[in-house]
């Protein structure tokens, strides 16, 4: 009777011990997804994104050079887009910039070219940065409108970059007689995704 008290004593201590044991299992399982959860890097990753904005359209009111030649006027207008952190958020810009129509008398062409230099200020899109060109007569009227993109290298600093439009002939004679000014905003169009930029390689 005595030994089967002892068996029983024995095998009551070992059920123990072996509830002991899977417990303890069990509490360090659970507790290593918090030790890596809390471990985790905060900072963002270098494929990270965020969203820029136009800080402000530029305006330029249009002078005649010559018979077939008008300028924007440079009072110093630039394109800075910025992030979301604040006033000296800067991205990415475009200075020196400048629009001009030219008209081909013989054949009643008009082209319109654009010109700025391009830099890089430690971001660079996604994708190229959509831009509109509003042309106006002075009384402000839209008369014509011509959408492009620009790209941006990290490495860009002032570099330059020309684009060029052919003016439809069924507008182009209007267009060059009576536009005043020209403005260049930022392309909004309904669904149209914002643009996105990363950070470029210290």
């Amino acid at each position: 009777m005595r030994l089967q008290s002892a068996q029983c004593a024995k095998l009551d201590m070992i059920i123990s011990l072996a509830r002991c044991a899977a417990l303890i299992g069990l509490s360090t399982f659970l507790a290593l997804p918090v030790r890596a959860q809390t471990t985790a890097p905060s900072g963002p990753t270098p494929d990270a994104v965020e969203s820029v904005s136009l800080e402000q359209p530029a305006i330029f009111e249009i002078t005649p050079i010559s018979g077939t030649l008008k300028e924007t006027v440079q009072q110093g207008q630039q394109l800075i887009w910025r992030g979301r952190g604040g006033p000296n958020d800067r991205r990415f810009q475009v200075t020196n910039i400048s629009i001009a129509f030219l008209r081909n008398g013989a054949a009643g062409e008009v082209k319109m070219t654009f010109a700025g230099d391009i830099s890089s200020l430690g971001y660079r899109p996604v994708d190229e940065a959509k831009l509109n060109v509003i042309v106006r007569t002075k009384g402000g009227a839209s008369i014509y409108s011509w959408s492009f993109g620009i790209s941006v290298r990290c490495s860009d600093n002032n570099r330059p970059a020309p684009l060029s439009e052919r003016v439809p002939s069924d507008v182009a004679a209007n267009v060059f007689t009576n536009v005043g000014t020209v403005e260049i905003a930022e392309y909004r169009e309904p669904n149209y995704p914002r643009v996105m930029v990363r950070r470029c390689p210290s």
